[in-house]
């Protein structure tokens, strides 16, 4: 017994809803190479993101997408790769896009960089009958689509984005070199006409104070210039630790969002929109699931010990072992015992504020003062100048996108024995935890050696 239903509302759908990809990933303000690829250089580290969304879930058939991808930014060379893959379902239709990225960073002013990105890839279409419901096995459409097999076109994107220290926008472009799929059987032809796609994002970044910060962001996508679609949203970060915030389109879908990061460098958050009206029962809900895993998580990254000292960002080195004994002002105690800053790995103990004073740090100098074992929580590090620190080897521990970030692990090194600050540098708009400063490189690597053993991943940022 055939199954039933209209085959010429299913390929509308399939029409209006695929020519529509990129548009359905409400969590863009997460990683905005998921839309501009040229936005990955904007990022100190590799990372993945992995995205799942489901639209209008009263709908059988309705569209789901799924997209992994992969940046990989070399901040050093200014220069990112990435790998894009998305896969779209809208019934019995299933569209699929990959994509390999080039992006190059120009420096600009001051924080502010401009990034270009190309990227070339192909589209495939092709249809699982098994999932169709259809009156008749004879009809000509059904038996055109039944022995069509995939169809293959190639794509080219080009991407710009340009960011400041509190703000950002993007524009891309893609053109399908033939945009078109064809379905021929017998004597009837079935013609699947794409869609150029261009995009505009918008963003700022407004800081609340104590570790707050507002971030608004907008998303505009246009295809073939007579179809507009808008996505907004606001969200409330704390810390980069927790998020929450309220978004919506103009398709008549509002809701919210909200997300943790249970380790650093790892995002977690979901996204829920509901249509308006009459729609909100007839369509349903919208759920995305959303996750970020940088490089660094996954025990990826490794010490750098070039001029540029880049490496991989968001190192948070606060592990190892206790530390050996060390020579002059390598600032190490000797087996974690509390130190008077004098370096001589001993220490006895005094010189320090004391576990219950507050003790506020505005310098490595402080802290070599402070001298060990005090309670950390006790421990101020108020916020420093955005600006270029003095000329010379900094021995870095870490490299953080929030200066909550660097407090943390200033802590952490703390409770190891190992006294380290912070330094922001503009050019990259970065967090620098360091543990000692020299005028030489050479004098730099021999400090390397009296840290090994308590902070492995440590390496020299050069400043000139």
């Amino acid at each position: 017994m055939k199954k039933i239903t209209i085959v010429s509302t299913l390929l509308l759908s399939i029409g209006s809803l695929s020519a529509q990809m990129g548009a359905k990933i409400d969590q863009f303000y997460m990683d905005y190479s998921l839309i501009n690829p040229a936005a990955m250089n904007t990022h100190q580290q590799g990372h993945v993101t992995l995205l799942y969304n489901k639209m209008f879930s009263a709908v059988p058939g309705s569209p789901q997408t799924t997209v992994l991808n992969v940046a990989m930014p070399v901040p050093s060379k200014n220069t990112g790769y990435g790998l894009y893959y998305m896969r779209e379902r809208v019934g019995f239709s299933e569209m699929h896009n990959a994509y390999a990225t080039y992006a190059y960073s120009f420096p600009i002013a001051g924080s502010t960089n401009l990034n270009l990105g190309v990227s070339v890839g192909a589209l495939s279409q092709n249809f699982d009958m098994s999932k169709a419901i259809y009156i008749s096995g004879n009809d000509p459409i059904i038996k055109s689509l039944i022995l069509t097999p995939p169809v293959t076109r190639a794509d080219l994107r080009a991407s710009a984005f340009i960011n400041g220290e509190k703000w950002f926008a993007g524009f891309a472009m893609s053109r399908l070199t033939k945009p078109r799929f064809d379905y021929v059987y017998y004597n009837y032809t079935a013609a699947y006409q794409m869609q150029s796609q261009g995009s505009l994002m918008f963003g700022y970044n407004v800081d609340l104070g104590d570790d707050v910060i507002l971030k608004p962001a907008l998303y505009a996508s246009a295809y073939d210039f007579n179809y507009f679609r808008l996505q907004y949203n606001v969200s409330m970060w704390y810390q980069d630790k927790f998020w929450i915030g309220v978004g919506g389109n103009d398709i008549g879908q509002i809701g919210g969002n909200i997300g943790f990061s249970p380790q650093d460098d790892i995002k977690v958050s979901y996204s829920y929109n509901t249509p308006t009206g009459g729609q909100r029962i007839a369509l349903g809900n919208s759920h995305e699931f959303h996750t970020f895993i940088g490089f660094a998580a996954l025990g990826g990254g490794s010490r750098s010990g070039s001029k540029d000292g880049e490496g991989d960002a968001d190192l948070n080195s606060a592990n190892g072992g206790e530390g050996d004994e060390g020579e002059g002002s390598a600032n190490l105690s000797s087996n974690g015992k509390g130190g008077n800053g004098n370096g001589d790995g001993e220490g006895d103990g005094s010189g320090g504020f004391g576990m219950s004073k507050e003790a506020t740090i505005t310098s490595l100098e402080d802290m070599k003062s402070m001298g060990m074992g005090n309670d950390t929580s006790k421990i101020k590090l108020p916020a420093i100048e955005k600006v270029k620190p003095g000329p010379g080897f900094y021995l870095v521990a870490g490299l953080h996108s929030s200066e909550a970030k660097a407090n943390k692990q200033i802590k952490d090194l703390y409770k190891k024995g190992v006294l380290s600050y912070k330094i922001y540098d503009p050019s990259n708009k970065s967090y620098y935890v360091y543990l000692k400063d020299f005028a030489s490189e050479k004098d730099a690597n021999r400090g390397i050696f009296y840290y090994e053993a308590s902070v492995p991943q440590v390496w020299i940022r050069e400043v000139k």
